[in-house]
């Protein structure tokens, strides 16, 4: 039982209506917001300013790679530098433009050009790779292309083939086959001529010249080995050349005789068929 000497009377409190909404405090709120927003415009300015850093970034280096014979590396970064002048920044250089301008250059078979992080563009040269002259200003490579240099001189080693446009394929294959069936005689091509007439002729390493006619050439050399034999060693080696275009044999020309040999018999000289 309470008595009323030990009651403890307490502090009357605030009264809350019923129904009336409590009111938060919002001065720390509005600090974090306000905290927020600045640390948001701040990293826009800076997020701006890289950006724009970036886009003004410039090309410092050019590296230029390849193996190079016949192409001066020089003049392919002279090329890349002249391209640059137009626009040297980072993201706006010409990658194709570059690409462009060295394909000009005599002797380039292909171009890669590529951007190197931050300030470099690295530009690859592949050359062509000749396997014979076309005439005296032109080539063929080794993917069977016809290339402009303008001048063969220098590579006078390779043979040389000329004929109609558009026949390049077919004399290659024509060369190599020739080249394996000559290999016997210890010689190879050093001339092969398709003229507009579908006519073939050619001239040996030797020296031999070859008159085919409209025959095939490596249809028609197998018979002529066959024969050849029936010559001899000595008159083999005064042929100067050998007319394929007779229906049942052949006709040769005769080099001037060696001293201390016998003449071989006038020419031309007609070989009836084997």
């Amino acid at each position: 039982m309470a008595y009323p000497g030990n009651q403890r009377r307490l502090a009357p409190g605030p009264r809350i209506r019923a129904g009336a909404k409590t009111v938060p405090a919002v001065g720390g709120n509005i600090l974090a917001v306000f905290t927020m927003l600045v640390l948001v415009v701040l990293a826009a300015v800076w997020a701006f300013r890289s950006t724009q850093s970036l886009a003004e970034q410039r090309v410092q280096t050019i590296r230029v790679k390849g193996a190079f014979r016949n192409i001066d590396p020089a003049v392919v970064e002279r090329l890349v530098r002249e391209t640059l002048a137009n626009d040297d920044t980072y993201f706006a250089v010409s990658l194709d433009g570059i690409r462009q301008a060295v394909a000009t250059i005599p002797w380039v078979d292909d171009v890669q050009v590529e951007r190197r992080w931050p300030d470099r563009v690295e530009v690859e040269v592949w050359e062509h790779r000749p396997v014979a002259r076309w005439g005296d200003r032109e080539f063929i490579d080794d993917h069977l292309s016809r290339f402009y240099v303008g001048s063969t001189q220098g590579f006078e080693h390779l043979p040389l083939l000329s004929g109609p446009d558009g026949q390049e394929r077919r004399l290659i294959k024509a060369l190599i086959g020739l080249n394996d069936q000559f290999e016997n005689w210890g010689t190879g091509v050093a001339e092969l001529k398709l003229t507009n007439r579908w006519s073939w002729s050619l001239r040996l390493e030797s020296d031999i010249r070859i008159e085919f006619g409209r025959q095939e050439p490596l249809e028609a050399i197998p018979h002529l080995q066959s024969l050849l034999p029936l010559l001899g060693k000595e008159r083999m080696a005064l042929l100067q050349s050998i007319d394929l275009r007779y229906p049942y044999g052949f006709a040769v020309v005769w080099k001037p005789p060696f001293p201390d040999m016998g003449a071989p018999p006038e020419p031309p000289e007609v070989m009836p068929p084997a």
